[in-house]
């Protein structure tokens, strides 16, 4: 038609509103597509890598070798395999966790390099990359040089994690390996476990498992250890990632593209109360509604088709770094990238319906009104809102009347402003309260909660009163209710000087009392003074406990009570033990130890962590800068556009600039205070559910919080976003003569 040959010079005259409309698609699109294919892309790969290389689906440890595997093997259709490991100091400071060559479960996966002959070792890509070790490289373990043949991943350590109750890893100090069975066997030390996997039918795993443990119990064979793969940490937290990132790719992006709908439903409604005289016009000419209606919805249907087609090819072109990132903290092999079709359509679509589904209804509202009434300027042209009446100005100072009136007079805009701060604040303060969580979690939950320094926990059963350091007791459980979440009892001494747990309130726990962490007590709705049902996973015999009290801290799903009721109530001679808490390094015979831990691990793995989460802090607060400057700029110019007599009178009647600009510009500064106000306990809440939709299958739980300092931070930048809008509309202002008042009167 014709009067298409308009649209291009109607975008140009309103090159901002048009504009900001297609970076928040491209930004949507952005989202959309990488986040999506970086779900499906790290879910593939964690398929694959399950299936192909035999993850386990439980690990144990017995109290003696078992022999007939080849005969366990056949009567439980299952795969099972002696794994030995051994944790070597290579310096004081770092740790590599040898393990021998698995062939039938936990197979080792080479993601560079060649397999394993005599005398190679393979080591994971983090830490090698952490400490600098390439292919070809040496590395000397108890006074024999092994050569570095490749790079490889484990099923069962996808996020390597030193121990069960750590909830981060650093590569620069802990790092695992694996060197060839004829190897490992000569250095004649090390721990012994078993790994099976089930054949063929991969359903009732749960069940399958309580009947092998059952036979392991009918042929008095003690289980020392056991875990299924379903409560692997080195496995969960990568499952809590992808559960994370498949939120984030519907949320964020549907969000950004209703605040766009917003906004172009407000620039469309703009656009046809100024080109109502055309549109009845274009009727009296003989244009039926259906070819009007056609030609306005061409608008967003362009808007969003480059959007979209931009947007979606930044994704798909971020799509390697972000997997390069992901595969950084997690170990497991990248081979070809899939890009799934179906996503990128919906990502080209998905704008172009919203859009269009949301101009049509304002372009179809606009053209109800008859020929004769678009001509005159349409029916509502002086029509006073529902608000404005409704609220007395009277006792006001002109400046602030002007200011509200601004406000009442275009709700759509107002609201579309308040939503654009509010989302702006909610991306800018994303990473603070990430970080500020993280640091709490750290501080309040480990730090206060636990003193000691070094974690013992041995691979047998100890008696006595130990020398050095203080006894505890740690046994797997489930609850009755539900036997596939496990958590850890332990027996503690009744004055115990490593842990110092309060309750809600504040008040001190003492450690002779039964006491149950935070996570635990929300998962299962338990109170103080409740009594449940517990079954132990090494021997499926039930227990009933009271609770005394529920401890503040987030770390771990752990029942705490003293070390003789626990030993009694399992029946363990008095003074029974497993581990030692100390504060100072205790010599323990290597050959007695199953795993140590130390505070300094911890703290040096949140350091690893927190920083690559500044460079993401910084690129989410740079994407809320734009659309924080977006908005408000649009919306400025808007106010502008709308009020181009008033401001032109204005300067008939003698105001100066600084007035002018007062009156038009900070009219919206009470939009933006309360737009930042309600974004950040928004924030609070969503990251809360966030957290805990991604923290169900793990054994912590985040406490969500954020401190003043970036609060403050956050305020100052979004509220210098809105100073620089205003700084960039002035230029617009004063490009309004004073003539534009006169030309209105005429017309």
């Amino acid at each position: 038609m014709i009067i298409n040959k308009k649209i291009k010079r109607t975008m140009l005259e309103s090159k901002s509103q048009y504009f900001g409309s297609l970076v928040l698609i491209i930004f949507s699109c952005l989202l959309f597509t990488m986040f999506n294919l970086v779900s499906i892309n790290l879910t593939g790969l964690s398929s694959s890598f399950e299936k192909n290389y035999k993850q386990e689906d439980a690990s144990f440890m017995t109290s003696q070798k078992i022999n007939n595997t080849e005969a366990l093997e056949s009567k439980f259709n299952m795969s099972i395999e002696e794994t030995k490991s051994i944790d070597y100091s290579i310096s004081e400071d770092k740790t590599l966790r040898i393990f021998s060559e698995n062939i039938k479960v936990n197979i080792p996966a080479i993601i560079k390099g060649n397999a394993l002959s005599t005398g190679d070792i393979l080591i994971d890509p983090s830490y090698a990359k952490a400490n600098k070790l390439n292919i070809g490289n040496s590395i000397k373990i108890y006074n024999k040089n092994y050569t570095i043949s490749g790079f490889m991943s484990l099923p069962n350590y996808i996020y390597p994690l030193k121990s069960e109750s750590d909830i981060m890893n650093d590569p620069n100090s802990f790092g695992v390996a694996v060197i060839s069975k004829e190897d490992f066997n000569s250095l004649n030390r090390g721990n012994s476990a078993y790994a099976i996997r089930f054949n063929d039918d991969r359903s009732n795993i749960d069940n399958k498992i309580s009947e092998f443990k059952d036979y392991l119990r009918s042929e008095n064979i003690i289980i020392i250890n056991w875990m299924n793969v379903t409560d692997n940490p080195r496995v969960t937290y990568f499952t809590a990632k992808l559960s994370g990132i498949e939120k984030m790719s519907s949320s964020m992006p549907i969000a950004i593209l209703l605040l766009t709908c917003i906004l172009t439903g407000i620039v469309m409604l703009r656009m046809l109360k100024k080109e109502a005289v055309i549109t009845g016009t274009l009727y009296a000419l003989g244009y039926r509604k259906r070819e009007i209606m056609r030609h306005y919805l061409l608008y967003p249907m362009f808007i969003s088709l480059l959007g979209g087609i931009l947007g979606t090819v930044l994704g798909i072109l971020t799509l390697r770094p972000m997997m390069n990132y992901y595969v950084s903290f997690f170990n497991i092999p990248v081979g070809s990238l899939s890009f799934n079709v179906p996503f990128i359509i919906i990502s080209i679509l998905l704008p172009i319906f919203f859009l269009t589904v949301c101009s049509y209804f304002v372009v179809n509202k606009s053209l109800k009104s008859s020929p004769v009434d678009l001509m005159r300027g349409g029916k509502e042209k002086d029509k006073v809102g529902f608000l404005e009446r409704k609220v007395n100005l009277e006792r006001f100072r002109f400046s602030t009347k002007f200011k509200i009136r601004e406000q009442l007079r275009s709700i759509p805009r107002s609201l579309f402003l308040l939503l654009g701060i509010i989302m702006a604040t909610m991306l800018l303060q994303v990473g603070f309260a990430a970080k500020s969580s993280m640091d709490s979690l750290l501080r309040d939950s480990f730090s206060e909660s636990f003193k000691y320094n070094y974690h013992y926990v041995f691979n047998s059963i100890q008696n006595g009163k130990p020398a050095k350091g203080e006894a505890f007791m740690e046994i797997p459980f489930s609850m009755k209710t539900d036997n596939k979440t496990t958590f850890t009892v332990y027996g503690v001494n009744p004055a115990s000087q490593y842990i110092n747990f309060k309750d809600k309130s504040g008040n001190i726990l003492k450690s002779d009392k039964v006491i149950i962490t935070k996570p635990l007590a929300d998962k299962f709705n338990i109170k103080s003074g409740d009594t449940i049902k517990i079954t132990n996973r090494l021997d499926s015999k039930e227990y009933s406990i009271t609770v005394d009290g529920i401890a503040e801290t987030f770390v771990g799903q752990y029942i705490y009570l003293p070390l003789d009721q626990l030993n009694d109530m399992l029946g363990f001679p008095s003074r029974s033990y497993i581990g030692l808490w100390s504060t100072e390094k205790i010599d323990i015979p290597e050959n007695k130890l199953l795993a140590t831990v130390t505070v300094d691990d911890m703290k040096k793995a949140f350091d690893t962590m927190t920083k690559p989460l500044q460079a993401i802090i910084g690129s989410i607060a740079f994407m809320s800068f734009i659309i924080g400057l977006i908005v408000i700029y649009v919306v400025t110019s808007l106010t502008i556009e709308e009020n181009k007599d008033n401001i032109s009178l204005m300067k008939v009647l003698g105001y100066r600039k600084k007035e002018v600009y007062s009156l038009i510009l900070n009219s919206s500064s009470f939009i933006v205070v309360l737009g930042y106000i309600m974004g950040v306990p928004l924030l609070l809440a969503s990251l809360g559910a966030l957290f805990k939709s991604m923290t169900k299958d793990m054994s912590i739980s985040f406490p969500v919080t954020i401190d003043y300092i970036y609060v403050l931070i956050g305020f100052v930048i979004i509220y210098l976003t809105f100073e620089l809008s205003k700084l960039l509309s002035r230029s617009k202002i004063n490009r309004i003569s004073m003539a534009e008042a006169l030309k209105s009167r005429m017309e």
